[in-house]
Order: structure tokens, then C-alpha cells, then sequence
């Protein structure tokens, strides 16, 4: 047992402060869109959660879900994952029948063709082989990496305008959809 990591008392307050700091920027992206708004743009939101966890791949995670429905077929979800010592992602997941224009790569989104839409080690440490990728996913989804500043307000500023700016197409695809 390393019991001079255990006892690092400094480290580990240093540790759960930014992490409480993380926590609290996400809350504020949250916050700026409004389950009215949300709910314009897909009217099955479920809304907004904010969840943490200890273990995705043996280190500690930060997740902002906006609107949260997973339906594979119809549905939209966008995430935020903080993944601590990876990266900042956003995460779309928009359903295969609902959605079946949304062009990720004009938003900057990586597609992904894994298993499974949660399968975050796969996806971001970029060990999906080409040949093994699943050729006829059950869901669509992209992806990419978020600017990380050591400024609060300059994350707040760029996470929150990246997720405007899919919710902007999302919202225009959906007006399109209703004529």
C-alpha cells in the first residue's frame, strides 16, 4: 500500500478542491440553458443532471447530461464529461430515426462506432481498430475534445458556446422539421 499517498493530506485537499471547482463550472453551463429552451428543441427532455463518479477507467468523472434522452432511435442527449487526467469532451448522441441528417463533422464532432455510446476508454484513447469498428451502430453519436484554460471563465465561456452552437443547428433542424 502507498501510505505516503494516503497520508498526503496537501495533495489530496488539493485534489478534491479542484475538483469541487470542476463541479461548480458545470453547474454553471448547466444553468445557462433554461428546460424551456431545452425543451423547444426536443420537447422529450428529461432535462439536465449533473453526476459524478470515482472509476471510468481508474480515474475520477465529471458528467453535465443536457436534455438526457437516450433513446436510440429518436432520441438526444449532449454531454459534458470531465474526465480527469484526459480531458474536457462534448458528447452528442442524437437517435438514428429522429435525427437522420445531423451531420457531426460540421460541428467539429469526431462519429464514433463503438458498441456502445458509453464506451469512453475505446472512443477517446482512440483504440478502436478501423476493421473492428461496428459497421451498423444502433445510435449515432460525436464527439470532441473541449479547450481546457486555468481560467474558470474562460471554460465557461467555450464549453457553453460550444454547446449553443449544436443546440443553434439542432434548433433550426427542428423549425425545418415542423414546416
Amino acid at each position: 500500500m502507498d501510505l505516503d499517498l494516503w497520508g498526503n493530506e496537501a495533495l489530496i485537499r488539493r485534489q478534491n478542491q479542484l475538483k469541487y471547482q470542476f463541479w461548480t463550472l458545470l453547474g454553471r453551463v448547466g444553468d445557462e440553458f433554461s428546460q424551456n429552451f431545452l425543451s423547444s428543441i426536443h420537447p422529450e427532455s428529461k432535462g439536465k443532471k449533473l453526476a459524478q463518479g470515482q472509476d471510468l477507467g481508474g480515474l475520477p468523472y465529471q458528467v453535465l447530461d443536457i436534455i438526457r434522452d437516450f433513446d436510440f432511435n429518436n432520441g438526444l442527449n449532449i454531454r459534458l464529461l470531465n474526465w480527469f487526467g484526459k480531458g474536457v469532451f462534448l458528447f452528442v448522441l442524437a437517435g438514428n430515426e429522429r435525427y437522420t441528417d445531423f451531420d457531426f463533422s460540421s460541428l467539429g464532432l469526431t462519429p464514433t462506432y463503438t458498441e456502445g455510446p458509453f464506451d469512453y476508454e475505446e472512443i477517446i484513447d482512440e483504440k478502436q481498430n478501423p476493421s473492428q469498428k461496428n459497421a451498423s451502430p444502433k445510435y449515432q453519436q460525436g464527439f470532441q475534445r473541449l479547450p481546457l484554460s486555468s481560467s474558470m471563465e474562460k471554460n465557461f465561456q467555450n464549453w457553453t458556446q460550444s454547446i449553443k452552437t449544436i443546440l443553434e443547428v439542432l434548433r433550426s433542424d427542428e423549425a425545418k422539421s415542423v414546416k
